[in-house]
């Protein structure tokens, strides 16, 4: 098992976008398989079709005569920024220790992506347990179908939750339960704007 650095790509992509039908995006998605990714995730965000999600798993360079995964090619990111109707997709770089610990939550029958985007004010060391907390209760939850958190290298402001359920009344069941609400209640003052969840039935893509 090797490190990996999950890369989480949301887009605004034009109405009745084809997930299928789009070259431009089966392109993007044969050039990361060149640079070693296993597998790759995409589907719509479940409530707003003009919003495209993309999961990258970047993996680790492991020795000198493999192909270096190259996240920052300028002409591959100009092709990324080019899928989006406002050439500005939102990137988020999660490291993980290695694939599995996200590989239920992504092949889950919903995935779940919570953004808790912490305020310039917080300093998150003093809030660690709670965010930890917050996805280790969901443990407890019925419908929980496995996944993980971390911060993101590229903005240490915001933690991505990726979380897999096998609905989205298991996830609304939990969210309003008591063990949820403790640390959400201790969570809520140190929320900047951003913090949102997405969801979505993604397509799993292995490389050939």
């Amino acid at each position: 098992m090797n490190p990996i650095t999950l890369e989480l790509l949301k887009f605004t992509v034009s109405k009745g976008f084809d997930l299928t039908a789009s070259p431009a995006f089966a392109s993007l998605r044969q050039t990361v398989a060149k640079y070693g990714v296993k597998e790759q995730h995409y589907g719509l965000n479940d409530d707003d079709h003009d919003q495209l999600l993309w999961v990258i798993q970047w993996p680790e360079k492991k020795d000198s005569a493999e192909v270096k995964p190259d996240l920052d090619n300028a002409e591959f990111r100009q092709k990324v920024n080019a899928l989006d109707v406002n050439s500005k997709p939102e990137s988020y770089r999660i490291p993980f220790r290695f694939a599995e610990e996200v590989k239920s939550a992504l092949n889950a029958p919903l995935s779940e992506f919570a953004f808790v985007v912490v305020q310039e004010s917080t300093k998150i060391d003093s809030i660690i347990i709670s965010l930890h907390r917050a996805f280790s209760d969901c443990y407890y939850a019925k419908g929980f179908a496995g996944g993980s958190w971390g911060i993101a290298s590229n903005n240490d402001r915001v933690c991505l939750y990726v979380i897999g359920w096998e609905s989205r009344a298991h996830h609304t069941e939990f969210t309003k339960g008591p063990i949820s609400a403790v640390e959400i209640d201790n969570l809520t003052p140190h929320f900047a704007p951003g913090s949102v969840g997405l969801f979505s039935k993604l397509t799993k893509e292995p490389s050939s």
